[in-house]
């Protein structure tokens, strides 16, 4: 356990950038800051509008797209009548 801290202790005293060291100390200072645990979550709702209505301020308004034609071939065999 001690060779485990020890090889830690010196990767991170290699590694991490001294801060708060000056010429006449003989003791290296470092800061460690972590990575910030919450990332930013974009939450984009899609609302639609209904006749009259109208959209609140400060939002993107985008046209619904128009839905593709289906064309669709229907073959029928009739029994000969």
């Amino acid at each position: 356990m001690t060779g485990i801290a020890t090889a830690s202790a010196l990767i991170s005293a290699f590694l991490s950038p001294s801060v708060g060291v000056n010429a006449t100390s003989t003791t290296t200072s470092t800061t460690v800051s972590a990575a910030p645990t919450d990332a930013v979550r974009h939450i984009v709702r899609y609302v639609q509008l209904q006749p009259g209505q109208t959209a609140p301020p400060n939002v993107i308004v985008k046209q619904a797209p128009a839905p593709k034609p289906r064309v669709v071939i229907v073959t029928t065999k009739q029994s000969g009548r």
